[in-house]
């Protein structure tokens, strides 16, 4: 579980930071600094687990073999750039910020690489990137509809723009799911579509578990999100933000403890 944990959390510090910049300057600096500190916090619970967990030099079934100490360093690369882009938003260190954020992100990019096994590299990657920009797009327009409550001249675009992310996201994420289930499964994983078949089974049920709440629920909530936004009914839109936030993070965490125990990512 502490690799299960380690993956989710270090997905949603960086789809935090990876919708920073969609977000116009309007929304003011404490967003930013709340968003930045957000990432900050769930990528320092992560690697604190693992290193809980496997120390420094790794132990038995430490991630990514001789990789795990490549991969400690650029954790601690991201989230110490996350930290200081943090406090240069506080300190109005302008020039500073584009680089301390592409630096968190690049580092962030290093440890989802270092990773993913060998083995089905690609459609890892694949799978990580998809599960980044959705985490970053459900949480950062749920924290975004709340925002309008403290800017209150902040333009609905900035609204808009996230929810069209957050579309984009789920579309992405179910197409990665469907060619995990539908597609030729890659070399190296079990059959994931031999598991799904096993409903009560305890990996099947979490299958069909993960395909309900992480995506057939924030799918259908979309349409919704996306019309409350168009009527600039911010409170409203929230409230669903809300809900889909927790399906997707409910989601989210499942396809990781599959990637993890049952050996294919979803």
């Amino acid at each position: 579980m502490t690799v299960v944990f380690f993956l989710f959390l270090t997905h949603l510090g960086l789809g935090l930071l990876a919708m920073i910049p969609f977000v116009p300057d309007r929304a003011g600096t404490r967003y930013f600094k709340f968003c930045s500190a957000s990432a900050a916090f769930t990528m320092t619970a992560g690697l604190g687990l693992l290193l809980r967990r496997f120390g420094i030099a790794g132990g038995a079934g430490a991630p990514g073999g001789s990789a795990y100490r490549l991969l400690l360093a650029a954790a601690m690369a991201s989230l110490a750039c996350a930290v200081v882009y943090n406090r240069a938003r506080h300190f109005s260190w302008r020039r500073l910020q584009p680089a301390l954020l592409a630096g968190s992100l690049a580092a962030g990019a290093a440890v989802v690489f270092l990773a993913a096994p060998p083995t089905g590299r690609p459609l890892v990657l694949l799978t990580d990137l998809s599960s980044i920009l959705l985490l970053g797009a459900a949480t950062s327009a749920m924290i975004l509809g709340h925002w309008y409550l403290v800017v209150l001249d902040l333009p609905i675009t900035a609204l808009r723009r996230l929810t069209v992310l957050l579309a984009v996201g789920l579309a992405l994420r179910t197409a990665v799911v469907a060619l995990v289930l539908v597609g030729p499964v890659h070399a190296g994983y079990a059959d994931a579509r031999a598991v799904a078949a096993g409903l009560w089974s305890p990996d099947g049920v979490f299958v069909w578990m993960r395909l309900l709440f992480g995506l057939a629920g924030p799918l259908s909530l979309l349409w919704f999100v996306w019309k409350t936004v168009e009527i600039r009914s911010t409170q409203s839109a929230t409230g669903i933000l809300y809900v889909q936030l927790f399906l997707v993070l409910a989601g989210e965490l499942l396809a990781k403890y599959l990637r993890v125990a049952a050996g294919f990512p979803l």
